[in-house]
């Protein structure tokens, strides 16, 4: 009787061991938190990952005019977290780019999601969202989901009469990698330096 008990116990040990190191790998954080200054605009964030920064130049169907658009971003798997913000704007480009950020999931109008949410002076717009994505090219759209927070702020000595900063911060991914959680730690970070 104790013959298949001894076979037992040690495959019994091996399980034990093998689960932990399982759950010891899964709780090994992927998201490497760490506070990063965006000096162009007086402001830092808590970022997942080193970020890269990238500027192109966008236009507005709205506004003929061009803009710089300058983002800091970093990728998680196919998760990204960015901060982007266009010195001397107009109040319009808000919108335009939040627009653009719901087009990027090519979100459900009827799952998009908005607050405003008042900071001391400044006017906070948040939005949430629910779509699809694709993840590399030639593949089929995946459900993904947005968290964004977006903001106009008054430049202090503006190079010409109403320009403005807006400022952006979005959590985009698919729905399977991006936790709720991860997104709301990364745009709830934005933190001013007055």
């Amino acid at each position: 009787m104790n013959g298949p008990f001894i076979l037992v116990r040690p495959v019994l040990q091996w399980a034990l061991i093998l689960g932990i190191v399982g759950l010891v790998n899964g709780c090994t954080p992927r998201l490497d938190w760490r506070d990063i200054q965006l000096e162009p605009i007086a402001a830092s964030a808590l970022f997942p990952a080193k970020p890269v920064e990238v500027s192109r130049t966008l236009a507005s169907a709205k506004n003929a005019a061009s803009f710089m658009l300058t983002l800091r971003s970093a990728r998680i798997d196919h998760t990204v977290f960015a901060v982007g913000w266009v010195l001397d704007a107009n109040a319009e480009i808000r919108s335009v780019l939040e627009s653009a950020m719901l087009a990027n999931i090519g979100a459900r109008p009827e799952s998009i999601e908005r607050k405003e949410i008042q900071h001391g002076d400044l006017l906070i717009y948040e939005v949430t969202a629910t779509g699809q994505m694709a993840i590399a090219n030639g593949t089929a759209p995946v459900p993904a989901r947005i968290w964004m927070r977006s903001l106009v702020i008054a430049d202090p000595a503006p190079l010409k009469k109403g320009a403005v900063r807006v400022v952006e911060i979005v959590a985009a991914g698919p729905t399977y990698e991006l936790q709720e959680e991860n997104a709301r730690q990364f745009i709830e970070s934005l933190r001013f330096i007055r």
